[in-house]
């Protein structure tokens, strides 16, 4: 039962912790206003990305820092 409660406890830490950086990110696309981004944007990638998985020389996997996954076929 301890454990039960542990993991619901963990669970909302990472809820919270996933909406302040939704949060985050939209006040910084706030901030930029109605520029648009057609060219890289180093500053939103490092807000965005924990890290890049180089899977093969034609594949990699991006992990967001909000927790999902996405695999890209160069």
């Amino acid at each position: 039962m301890q454990a039960l409660k542990q993991r619901v406890k963990a669970d909302e830490v990472e809820r919270q912790w996933r909406n302040r950086m939704v949060g985050d990110f939209k006040v910084y696309l706030g901030a930029k206003g109605s520029e648009q981004a057609d060219k890289f944007d180093g500053d939103l990638f490092r807000k965005l990305v924990e890290k890049v998985r180089v899977e093969s020389m034609v594949e990699v996997e991006i992990v967001f820092k909000v927790g999902f996954e996405v695999r890209e076929v160069l």
